[in-house]
């Protein structure tokens, strides 16, 4: 409850994410692995040609001749034909234009995921024995069949890719070491390395068995699927504002709400700047 000399707690827009100081706006939604990877390609070709249309601009201004100025003025507007008849293509699909956000910050935002590992078909009668499993948890993949271990959420996402990088240092450190102990000619390095190695081994199995029993994986043969992602774009302070008027109210209340919206923890797959 609320008494009359409380203010209420601005509300939090999921659709604003805070990130290197700046404000994002979610643009879309992707759920789709299929969708998701011809986005990302199309969005990569789509930026490239964008940034090209801007260097020969910036080459028109600096040419010294009439001659040369024209040629790369040609070069440009082919160049901006182009993409806008890209452009019009990629809004129909997407719902938006790129050229509203080429050279602006963006990335995308992984929200869920699965992890697959390759079997073989013997591999796969036995998992048929199991009670508990699904025809759905097996996957093509080309030519290739997959189990599905498990499906990772939002926050458990950064959790797992931390885990993954260090259990690969782990792996890492233990070759390392055992080059060295087979390189030693000193009993007592010998008896050093030893040490460090079984110590090595030791949180390298623990963290094995945490990623076992939290995720299921128990190999290093792992396949990523993104099942859900979002496509963010840093918004202007301008924008913000009208935003924040549009959807929440008055203007003014723009500071407000991009102080409390959530913040990025999660690591990200794109990003410009």
């Amino acid at each position: 409850m609320t008494t009359a000399t409380e203010t209420p707690a601005p509300r939090v827009d999921n659709n604003l994410l805070q990130h290197d100081n700046k404000v994002f706006l979610k643009f879309v939604t992707i759920s789709s692995p299929d969708t998701l990877a011809r986005f990302n390609n199309d969005l990569n070709v789509m930026t490239a040609q964008a940034r090209r249309i801007l260097e020969l601009n910036q080459r028109i201004q600096t040419s010294l001749t009439t001659g040369e100025k024209d040629a790369i003025a040609k070069l440009r507007d082919g160049e901006l034909a182009d993409f806008n008849q890209k452009d019009d293509v990629f809004a129909k699909v997407y719902g938006f234009k790129v050229d509203s956000v080429a050279i602006r910050p963006h990335f995308i935002q992984n929200t869920a995921i699965q992890l697959m590992t390759p079997v073989s078909d013997e591999q796969v009668a036995e998992l048929r024995k199991n009670p508990e499993f699904k025809e759905a948890d097996i996957q093509a993949r080309g030519n290739a069949k997959m189990v599905v271990l498990s499906k990772v959420t939002g926050d458990h996402i950064p959790v797992l890719n931390n885990s993954i990088e260090v259990i690969q240092v782990q792996q890492n450190t233990i070759l390392q070491l055992r080059a060295a102990e087979q390189a030693a000619t000193d009993e007592a390095a010998k008896a050093r390395i030893k040490e460090e190695l079984a110590k090595a081994t030791d949180v390298l199995t623990k963290n094995a068995e945490f990623m076992g029993k939290t995720y299921g994986v128990v190999t290093n043969n792992l396949v990523f699927d993104v099942l859900e992602a979002h496509f963010w774009v840093a918004l202007t302070p301008d924008e913000l504002k009208a935003y924040v008027a549009q959807n929440h109210g008055t203007a003014a209340q723009a500071l407000a709400e991009a102080t409390d919206a959530p913040k990025l923890d999660v690591k990200k797959d794109k990003k410009s700047s």
